[in-house]
């Protein structure tokens, strides 16, 4: 009896412990939130004063600044490129932006980042509007060029998701993201402890150096 009562008591325990994890892992978002200084905040907004500077998402290790409204530009010598890095460095503390990758002949993944973020998102403009700031029903260019002709390079539609490929003097929306998350460029407060003990020690050991010379 003892052995059946511990048995259930058992099965529910992990029962429960299971829709815990699963219950965490639907409230965990796919994109965490950045100010413009690198500072990780679970409650700034996609709009208004408590802005979220970018988004964060793990997955791809990927960093996408939160305004999707930075004007359009051609692919052709680094128009919308110009447009990415400008737009981050302005809106952030960091620079290293550049335009999203998306080969529409790949998966979702590194090397089609604008179909991940799209997945990711809800794959829908609905959901890819409520997630980013300023995001237009049009075409976004890509920092991938069409394989088969170096006059093309990649889109991505956020209207209904489609890829395609346009010739680069086009002029389309352009996107800015970073690679890694911005939060390992901040320094923590024991950093900066850690700095100033050893700038410390440099100034001891110089001065005692000049007492003995002395």
């Amino acid at each position: 009896m003892m052995h059946q009562l511990l048995k259930k008591t058992f099965k529910t325990g992990a029962l429960l412990g299971a829709m815990t994890l699963m219950g965490a892992a639907q409230a965990t978002s796919a994109f965490e939130g950045r100010l413009a200084n690198g500072t990780a905040s679970s409650t700034c907004t996609v709009s208004g004063a408590n802005k979220c500077a970018m988004f964060y998402n793990a997955t791809l290790d990927l960093t996408i600044l939160n305004d999707w409204n930075i004007g359009t530009g051609t692919a052709a010598a680094g128009s919308a490129q110009a447009l990415a890095e400008t737009a981050g460095a302005k809106q952030t503390s960091f620079t290293g932006w550049f335009l999203p990758t998306g080969d529409g002949n790949l998966p979702a993944g590194s090397g089609n980042q604008f179909k991940a973020i799209w997945d990711a998102a809800g794959g829908n403009f609905s959901s890819l509007s409520a997630q980013f700031d300023g995001v237009q029903s049009n075409y976004y260019w890509s920092g991938t060029e069409y394989a088969p002709g170096s006059l093309y390079v990649w889109y991505f539609g956020t209207y209904n998701g489609f890829q395609g490929y346009d010739v680069k003097f086009s002029g389309l929306y352009a996107l800015a993201v970073r690679p890694g998350d911005v939060t390992a460029a901040v320094p923590e407060p024991q950093t900066y402890a850690m700095l100033l003990a050893g700038l410390g020690l440099m100034g001891l050991v110089a001065r005692r150096r000049s007492s003995k010379q002395q």
